[in-house]
């Protein structure tokens, strides 16, 4: 039978248990001799590591310090560049804006004066114009009695007064019945050209408009004129002027020539008077005319195709 274990004592127990506990005391005791120098020396690092941690921050903070006084410093300077800058290009632009402003007044100062000279021109022109038709008509009045003869011959006076010439001119190349009273006759007021040049024109003035209108009649009925055998023109003694704006409607006036149906005649100064089938028309302008007298013949042509 086994045999039965019987329950040891307390004390018996606290015996037996008293040398181990000796045992651990013993390996605390070694284990804490172990663990101090390494805690010293932990210890002692992280002071050096809090040293070497606030070294380094006040370095960084010193750096970082002078950065910024630095850059404070080139920020001011900047700045105070840029101001200066800024307040020159200010200066700038305030004299450049003055200065628009003044030639802005200048410039409409000035349109208004042009506008006022350009008022003032075209009152000038129409002046001038106006005054220009009358010197044209005053000169027209004066002359409206005279006459010029082309084509007679230098030195046909042989000493004797124009008059007498020009009275017996008129008398035998027109064949009227008595010598015209004539005011004054002389040459055209220019140099006297060579023998191998035409004749100046000879300058008549008739007294009496009624002697000068029946002289006109017979120069126009007339188809050759001439003077003890010398062919010769006489016209009317028309201002250049008038005498340029007539010859403009040479042209017309040789398209009309010898067209069946058609009278036409140059009215003073210069107006052209056009009669066809019934119908007066008046032009005082020559490419007008040119071109209505074209558009009629074109048309004329046609009907008598």
């Amino acid at each position: 039978m086994p045999r039965k274990n019987t329950p040891k004592s307390d004390a018996a127990e606290a015996e037996e248990g008293a040398p181990e506990a000796t045992d651990s005391s013993n390996n605390a005791n070694d284990t804490s001799s172990h663990i101090e120098p390494v805690l010293g020396a932990i210890a002692s690092l992280r002071a050096d590591l809090e040293g070497f941690k606030a070294a380094i921050c006040q370095t960084i903070e010193a750096k970082t310090a002078a950065a910024t006084a630095e850059l404070r410093r080139d920020l001011a300077d900047l700045k105070t560049e840029n101001d200066a800058a800024l307040a020159s290009l200010r200066t700038k632009m305030e004299v450049n804006a003055q200065s628009i402003k003044e030639l802005a007044d200048a410039t409409s100062t000035s349109s208004d004066t042009v506008r006022g000279l350009e008022r003032v021109v075209e009152t000038l022109q129409e002046q001038v114009s106006t005054l220009t038709e009358k010197y044209i008509d005053l000169e027209g009045r004066s002359k409206r009695q005279n006459l010029r003869v082309a084509g007679l011959r230098e030195g046909r006076e042989d000493g004797r007064d124009g008059r007498e010439l020009a009275a017996l001119l008129l008398k035998e190349a027109l064949d009227l019945d008595e010598l015209p009273l004539i005011d004054r006759a002389h040459r055209a007021l220019r140099r006297r050209q060579g023998d191998d040049e035409p004749p100046r024109h000879f300058i008549i003035r008739v007294h009496y408009s009624h002697t000068f209108e029946k002289i006109m009649k017979k120069v126009i009925s007339t188809r050759e004129i001439s003077f003890q055998g010398q062919k010769i023109h006489i016209f009317r003694d028309l201002p250049q002027e008038v005498a340029k704006r007539r010859a403009a409607f040479t042209t017309v006036r040789k398209l009309l020539r010898d067209k069946p149906g058609v009278r036409y005649g140059l009215l003073y100064p210069a107006k052209l008077r056009l009669s066809h089938d019934g119908t007066e028309k008046f032009f005082t302008d020559p490419d007008e005319a040119r071109r209505y007298v074209a558009r009629y013949l074109e048309e004329a042509g046609s009907g008598r195709k």
